[in-house]
């Protein structure tokens, strides 16, 4: 590329790096098809708000698209954001945590489960987004529907609590994925709350 400018002159000069780099692609899925397709085209998959059980799924069905294509199954890759709320008040992380999954739990009111919705529901929630939904329905306040969201299906994805527990919980949600990435959920507005977790989640140094 030739330039000639007031302040600047390029002879030559190319905006590239030759050769390119190898970069992996990453596939966001959630649902059976999309892992299958992961496993026959990419090199890795991305996953979101899930259980431990749910990446084994996604992981076997990985590794079924992968055969289908006469791929090394062992070679795609697993990702996952891992949600993280820290604070000494533990219902301020909770709340804050919830608050956060509900734009992707919830979805619209009375329309068949898909996206999100379907997913929370294949790992085992769908009683408990029913009954947030009727709290909906009835016009709740928003507080209400926040509470309503049961502990164990916050912690079954992420983590809400004091610093002290975060790292081990992190460390037992990031088990069997390749790369575990630590999302931040401010339990507070401010730098210090996504310090505070960050600060709880960063690997332990070795004695």
């Amino acid at each position: 590329m030739d330039y000639e400018g007031a302040s600047l002159a390029l002879h030559g000069a190319k905006l590239a790096i030759n050769p390119a780099p190898r970069t992996p692609v990453f596939l966001a899925a959630l649902g059976p098809e999309m892992c299958k397709l992961a496993g026959e085209a990419a090199d890795g998959v991305s996953l979101n708000w899930c259980s431990g059980d749910a990446v084994d799924w996604s992981r076997q069905l990985v590794r079924e698209g992968a055969q289908k294509a006469g791929r090394d199954t062992t070679g795609v890759k697993i990702a996952e954001y891992i949600r993280v709320s820290v604070d000494d008040d533990e219902d301020v992380a909770r709340r804050a945590f919830a608050r956060n999954m509900m734009g992707y739990a919830l979805g619209p009111l009375d329309v068949k489960p898909q996206s999100y919705r379907a997913h929370f529901e294949r790992m085992g929630w769908t009683a408990d987004l029913r009954k947030i939904d009727d709290l909906r329905r009835n016009k709740a306040p928003v507080d209400e529907v926040v509470d309503a969201f049961p502990p164990e299906m916050l912690l079954s994805v992420g983590y809400f609590g004091r610093a002290d527990g975060a790292h081990a919980h992190f460390t037992k949600l990031a088990d069997g994925l390749d790369t575990a990435i630590v999302r931040v959920i401010g339990a507070r507005p401010g730098i210090e709350a996504t310090r505070a977790v960050l600060e709880a989640c960063a690997p332990k140094k070795r004695s």
